[in-house]
């Protein structure tokens, strides 16, 4: 029985997608179609997904096999009749809500459409030219989900909350924060720096810790004087964590810039989000108490602390 747990270990721990899929489409004059379909190697135990398509198409040439930079490569071909596939709907099976999803690209004789589908939008209507608010929104959403998921950077967050004693001070801790990670995260996606996974996610889990230990010093330490600048040195090592994210769902390269820039924007939209509710529930606590929330906030700091320890141990133990 425990042999048999053990070979299930791979399909519990890759059931959903940790990669993005993509499926590129060619139809020429003659309404024949070229497919390839790649899927990340990381995700070989992840669910299969099903690609339908029209039932005026059928296949024509059965599926080649290879790996190819990181990818498993599915090529095939079909012929539709002379409808072709203009006017039609593409849709994928298989798709689980914590996938990253299957980015399919057609072009045809008629247009060029590209969209990112996911489960709750499994289908591509070949009707109108490609969206790029759409493509924008696909890529705003992956970045919203990612920092209202990433508990080590809202713990990193809800630190400087804490640490600022002036509306002014968080809005210059966040800023230099939003600006040093925007900085590291483009660098790194764009192939100008490189750096090892292991030792960032190790150090992002120190620099909580940190901020724990300073939340605990009744100082007027050098990082309470100077937040906004610990919070920029910080960021550039969170922004190579979102840099490792982004690379694990993938990014296509002809919309590297677009799609960059909207994952971006959706880590802001999701860190303000989350800032907000932090802010709202402080208000309701000192409501509440009707005095001080030192012991409250020590219990918080420690709950911290502790979390950031056993990830740094835990992420060294990696190295």
């Amino acid at each position: 029985m425990i042999k048999f747990f053990i070979f299930l270990i791979p399909f519990l721990l890759f059931g959903h997608q940790s990669g993005l899929s993509y499926v590129d489409i060619i139809e020429n004059n003659s309404h024949q179609l070229n497919i390839t379909y790649k899927k990340p190697l990381q995700d070989l135990y992840a669910n299969s997904i099903r690609i339908n398509y029209p039932s005026h198409c059928l296949t024509t040439q059965k599926e080649t096999q290879e790996i190819e930079n990181g990818f498993i490569i599915n090529r095939y071909t079909m012929q539709c009749s002379d409808k072709g596939l203009f006017g039609s709907r593409i849709w994928i099976e298989g798709l689980l809500r914590n996938d990253k999803g299957v980015l399919i690209h057609y072009k045809g004789p008629k247009l060029s459409k590209k969209k990112l589908l996911r489960s709750h939008t499994p289908f591509i209507a070949l009707k109108n030219k490609s969206s790029q608010i759409k493509f924008f929104q696909s890529y705003l959403h992956l970045g919203i989900e990612h920092i209202l998921s990433g508990y080590d950077h809202l713990l990193f967050v809800l630190s400087l909350v804490l640490l600022a004693k002036s509306t002014k001070k968080l809005l210059f801790a966040i800023t230099a924060f939003t600006l040093a990670h925007s900085l590291t995260l483009a660098s790194a996606m764009l192939g100008l720096v490189n750096m090892p996974v292991a030792f960032i996610e190790a150090m992002i889990a120190l620099s909580i810790l940190f901020l724990a230990r300073e939340l605990l010093s009744p100082q007027v330490t050098l990082t309470k004087q100077h937040l906004s600048v610990i919070s920029f040195i910080f960021g550039l090592l969170h922004g190579f964590g979102f840099s490792n994210v982004l690379k694990s769902i993938g990014l296509p390269q002809e919309e590297l810039g677009l799609s960059l820039f909207a994952f971006n924007v959706g880590i802001e939209i999701g860190q303000l989000l989350f800032i907000a509710i932090i802010i709202t529930i402080l208000s309701l606590l000192k409501r509440l108490y009707k005095g001080s929330l030192e012991k409250l906030q020590k219990v918080v700091v420690y709950a911290i602390g502790g979390t950031a320890a056993f990830w740094f141990i835990e992420r060294v133990m990696l190295f």
